[in-house]
């Protein structure tokens, strides 16, 4: 299972990003990962319009298994709550993302 992150946005607009592979995590960390995934039910989520708020950061993940590819973005004032302690888990390990 291969996760991407990025978020970005809110009063620095900073981006921050993280690509983390089940094969290429330590086993703990691995299975945490999956069961996060699993528990915040990605594949259920139906597309969110994230809303024009000033500051508001922006998530964006895409998760790819081998039942299939998603992608999900929502906003602080839309995520759900199954989706939260994923978040969570990806935000301690994102980086900036350097400048282009």
């Amino acid at each position: 299972m291969k996760v991407t992150f990025r978020q970005s946005g809110g009063f620095a607009g900073l981006t921050m990003e993280c690509e983390l592979d089940t094969n290429q995590l330590p086993g703990d960390e691995a299975k945490t990962l999956r069961s996060l995934v699993k528990r915040s039910k990605l594949e259920t989520i139906k597309k969110a319009r994230p809303a024009k708020t000033p500051d508001a950061m922006t998530y964006e993940l895409t998760v790819e298994t081998s039942e299939g590819l998603y992608h999900v973005s929502f906003d602080d004032l839309n995520v759900p709550q199954a989706v939260e302690p994923l978040l969570s888990f990806l935000q301690r390990r994102a980086k900036p993302r350097p400048p282009r």
